[in-house]
């Protein structure tokens, strides 16, 4: 069990939670509320300072074991006075035991935001996005073998459980009954990552004012994305980038050269699909169907 913690820490401590799934808009979700007024974010998007430890997101000095303390520095610039929405996105709290067990817990009735995507792309942009961003999936491996692999459990992906459990992660429906048990239906909202895309105007308004956020201030507001996947022009820079990336500190210095970087060693090939990856990306369809049509039912998602 760990110690609630005091009246002092709920005043920076979020009271909103983007809590899922990987690669589904949370990035750009996190900005959009974190830029409102009257709301704030903390300093990193993704703290993980709820995740399970084990897993590779793991920060052990900076983590509820060691108390809420080791989490101020993400929030040192929250004034809590002011901002009615703190806002914290990791979307791998979705999976999380240690979050189920605390965020409910916690006395500021802190909310959590799920955003969904149809799952066999949503493995698909996961794998593009650890293959050739990241060097969790080793180079030659494709996705129909990727797919194998997760399902197989015959690679452990450099550590990566949200590769490992992919296929898993996916049956959404499952994760979201735990949550509900546990933190009720009136404190977590489920929507579509279609919704992202297609309106973010409407997605956006309808979260803000979920929230206690005005949704006027996003009538004139410039939608930005972050983190969308990219092809590395050159992957031997690539693997030096992931290398010494995670050595400097975050911050707009940090934003800056990633921008640099994005602009030097980015391909202008597009991310290409084959025919077997079309063909895995139906079988997934077909598999996924019956645990689509139970988070139809029971949350109101339906996939395109």
């Amino acid at each position: 069990m760990h110690e609630p913690p005091t009246p002092a820490q709920l005043e920076w401590i979020p009271n909103l939670f983007i809590a899922g799934a990987p690669k589904a808009g949370t990035s750009s979700v996190h900005q959009w509320i974190a830029a409102h007024p009257d709301a704030t974010g903390s300093r990193e998007k993704e703290t993980y300072f709820l995740v399970d430890p084990g897993t590779h997101m793991h920060r052990p000095q900076a983590h509820i074991r060691q108390g809420y303390e080791s989490w101020r520095d993400q929030f040192a610039a929250t004034a809590r006075s002011s901002a009615k929405v703190i806002v914290e996105s990791t979307p791998g709290y979705m999976y999380s035991a240690t979050a189920k067990s605390v965020i409910p817990a916690l006395a500021n009735d802190a909310k959590c935001l799920f955003i969904l995507r149809e799952p066999s792309q949503q493995i698909y942009s996961l794998y593009n996005y650890f293959h050739n961003n990241w060097n969790w999936i080793p180079d030659h491996m494709d996705f129909a073998t990727f797919v194998d692999a997760a399902r197989a459990k015959t690679c452990d992906f450099n550590g990566n459980e949200l590769a490992q459990n992919a296929l898993e992660n996916a049956a959404y429906i499952h994760h979201l009954r735990e949550w509900r048990q546990h933190l009720g239906p009136n404190r977590m909202m489920v929507r579509n990552f279609d919704e992202v895309r297609q309106d973010q105007g409407t997605f956006i308004k309808d979260v803000a004012q979920w929230v206690g956020l005005s949704p006027d201030f996003y009538e004139s507001y410039d939608f930005p994305h972050e983190n969308e996947t990219y092809m590395p022009a050159s992957r031997k820079l690539q693997k030096l980038n992931v290398a010494v990336r995670h050595l400097l500190p975050q911050g707009a210095a940090y934003n800056r050269l990633r921008s640099l970087y994005r602009t030097l060693n980015t391909s202008n090939k597009t991310l290409t699909q084959s025919a077997t990856d079309t063909a895995v990306l139906a079988e997934l369809r077909a598999e996924f169907r019956n645990v689509n049509e139970q988070l139809s039912a029971e949350f109101g998602i339906h996939f395109e």
